[in-house]
C-alpha cells in the first residue's frame, strides 16, 4: 500500500469506508466512489475529479447518479464530482456543504470520519432522489480506487 494513503488511513479505516459506501448504496440506485492519490499533478482537484469520473466510467450509470469523492493526499485537495442526474436534483450548494463537512473533520485529523460523513450525507440525498429499486444492480465497485 502506498505510504501516502497509510499516512491518513489504516487498513481497517479503509475497510470501514468501503462498508460505509456499501451501506449508503443500500438506500439508493446511485453509485458512490472514493479515489485517493498522491497529487493532482498540474491539474486542479475539480479538473482531476472530472477526469477520473470519466476514467472510472461513473458517467455510465443508468440514471447518471454517480458521485466521486476525490482526495489528493499530499496536495491536501478535495473535490466531489457528481453525475448530471443527481446534479439536476440537489440544491446548488449541496456539494459545498459536503466538502465543508469533510474538511471540518480533516482539520481535526479525522480523515476516515470525514469521508464517512460525506458518503453518508451523499447517500441519504441519493436515496431521496434515486431510491433503491428491488432489481437494483451495483453498477460500480465499492472499493476505494487509488492512483
Amino acid at each position: 500500500m502506498s505510504d501516502y494513503i497509510r499516512s491518513i488511513l489504516t487498513e481497517k479505516q479503509e475497510q470501514t469506508l468501503v462498508e460505509a459506501i456499501t451501506a449508503a448504496e443500500l438506500l439508493t440506485s446511485g453509485e458512490l466512489r472514493i479515489h485517493l492519490e498522491k497529487s493532482t499533478g498540474r491539474k486542479g482537484a475539480q479538473v482531476r475529479a472530472k477526469s477520473l469520473f470519466g476514467a472510472l466510467k461513473m458517467h455510465k450509470t443508468a440514471e447518471k447518479n454517480g458521485v466521486l469523492f476525490y482526495l489528493a493526499v499530499e496536495d491536501k485537495k478535495l473535490a466531489i464530482w457528481a453525475g448530471e442526474g443527481i446534479n439536476a436534483k440537489v440544491p446548488i450548494d449541496f456539494w459545498k456543504e459536503i466538502v465543508d463537512l469533510i474538511i471540518s473533520e480533516f482539520k481535526q485529523g479525522h480523515f476516515s470520519e470525514g469521508l464517512i460523513a460525506g458518503v453518508e450525507k451523499a447517500g441519504n440525498a441519493l436515496g431521496e432522489f434515486f431510491p433503491r429499486q428491488e432489481d437494483d444492480v451495483d453498477e460500480l465497485s465499492n472499493e476505494i480506487s487509488k492512483g
